[in-house]
């Protein structure tokens, strides 16, 4: 098996476990939210500078990572338990809730695979859609804008891609891991996890 070979497997169990058609596996959850925002910019669902609405206690990285796609942050109070919407956009924060058929359906939703989560690889995430154009582009965006299958002397780039791909080393652990607890119930995380990171961002980086 090569390494894409690798990559998809995980993808395809991930994706089959919670219920979407489509996994992407990223470096890490933080980038899956951050890839799904550049794609909805793309596709001009969300324009430059729009607000995006989160709860005040979530993990810092979501707001920087909004604010380095390019919007604007605005908090809320929202008591969520599991995952949480990035209003008014389809991406559904879900880095502590890993379920079967937890996804939600024309969505994309990100889940992280971070240490601390239910499938503990220690780095890397998972944008998971029913959207075929959302997975192309992703699958593209997330590793220098290269067509998967093509050889690099042949590759012509259409977009400015980033260095966000899983390796395969990651997958496989991730794999391994998966095969471990799915049949185990996983805990859930909520908002009382988190700080309120709205009064933790010093000298106004959401301006």
């Amino acid at each position: 098996m090569n390494d894409m070979e690798i990559i998809d497997s995980f993808e395809k169990h991930i994706s089959e476990f919670t219920g979407a058609t489509y996994g992407i596996a990223v470096d890490s959850g933080t980038n899956a939210i951050f890839l799904s925002l550049l794609y909805l910019k793309h596709t001009k669902e969300i324009k430059p500078n729009d607000v995006i609405t989160i709860p005040k206690k979530t993990y810092i990285s979501v707001p920087m990572s909004i604010c380095n796609a390019g919007f604007k942050v605005k908090f809320e109070e929202n008591y969520w338990i599991g995952d949480y919407r990035l209003e008014p956009t389809r991406i559904i924060d879900s880095a502590v809730k890993f379920k079967k058929n937890m996804y939600t359906k024309n969505s994309l939703t990100c889940i992280s695979f971070q240490y601390r989560k239910s499938i503990p690889i220690g780095r890397g995430g998972m944008v998971l859609t029913d959207d075929k154009k959302a997975m192309e582009w992703l699958k593209q965006a997330r590793h220098h804008g290269k067509h998967m299958g093509v050889n690099k002397f042949d590759d012509i780039y259409e977009m400015c891609g980033w260095d966000m791909y899983m390796t395969p080393e990651l997958a496989t652990r991730g794999m391994t891991l998966f095969n471990i607890l799915e049949n185990r119930k996983t805990p859930i995380g909520t908002y009382v996890d988190y700080p309120d990171v709205s009064k933790q961002m010093k000298n106004g980086w959401n301006e």
